[in-house]
């Protein structure tokens, strides 16, 4: 399966990572993957053609400005995330790329229009009392704030018996920085 991420300016990912330690810290340990927000997915993808159409999309897209002013939960999945506001610019971003990709999107997938929730994991993988504390730390050592998705990226990930055991990425592309507020 190959899925599709935004990754999140410099500042913004220390500031994740932070609170991931500050987390680990307190006994609390669920996280993994580079601070993100998921865009789609993918069954299989004829790689290489897949990315020259990725790269020479996402070589003419902008920046994207993010306001995250809360936490939330995924139910029954011990997941703890930070949530941006859900804006015409991220909605659009979110929809064009679903537009430019429509015949290889996972249209089962949670990440389609539709169903999208846009977030990044802080924590995930956790116990309901691990979750209740990592909500607790969180709300006390995190504040609103803003970050930008610099950059997007194919990765792929490798699954045995539905559990994640691997994350390889393909290809990172820049966005163009002009173009945010």
């Amino acid at each position: 399966m190959y899925g599709v991420i935004a990754y999140l300016n410099s500042e913004t990912e220390q500031k994740i990572d932070d609170l991931r330690n500050g987390l680990v810290k307190e006994g609390i340990n669920g996280h993994g993957m580079r601070p993100h927000v998921t865009l789609g997915t993918h069954h299989e993808v004829e790689i290489e053609s897949f990315k020259k159409k990725f790269k020479d999309y996402f070589n003419d897209i902008a920046a994207v400005p993010l306001f995250f002013p809360s936490l939330a939960i995924f139910l029954n999945s011990g997941t703890l995330y930070a949530a941006p506001t859900k804006n015409s610019v991220l909605t659009d971003f979110h929809q064009r790329y679903h537009e430019q990709f429509k015949n290889e999107i996972n249209q089962q997938s949670l990440y389609i229009p539709a169903h999208w929730v846009p977030h990044c994991t802080l924590v995930m993988d956790l116990t309901h009392e691990d979750l209740v504390k990592a909500f607790d730390y969180s709300t006390r050592n995190l504040e609103p704030f803003y970050a930008t998705i610099d950059s997007v990226a194919l990765i792929q990930l490798t699954y045995e018996a539905d559990v994640c055991t691997d994350v390889k990425d393909i290809l990172t592309v820049k966005l163009k920085k002009d173009d945010v507020n």
